[in-house]
């Protein structure tokens, strides 16, 4: 969804510098080029903590889930076939 705004929002700005410049009437223009390069800049802003975060919290959860399934068997008595823990 984040690539989608983005992608509009880059069109809108593109556009927009591009008709302040074949004009010559940039106070027509100057507004949307500054909003919409700040709601550009704000959308990869904001993206960069919640892809850190996330992203740490799914390895920590995935690296305790499997040592303690690794590490299930932990009998050594051997039995009657006499062995134990190699």
């Amino acid at each position: 969804m984040k690539n989608i705004i983005r992608t509009i929002l880059l069109t809108v700005l593109i556009v927009a510098v591009f008709k302040g410049v074949s004009t010559g009437q940039w106070s027509s223009s100057i507004t949307i080029v500054i909003v919409s390069g700040v709601l550009l800049l704000v959308t990869f802003i904001s993206a960069k903590p919640s892809r850190g975060s996330s992203a740490y919290t799914g390895s920590d959860s995935s690296v305790s889930s499997s040592s303690n399934s690794s590490h299930s068997h932990t009998n050594c008595s051997g039995g009657d076939s006499g062995g134990g823990c190699d």
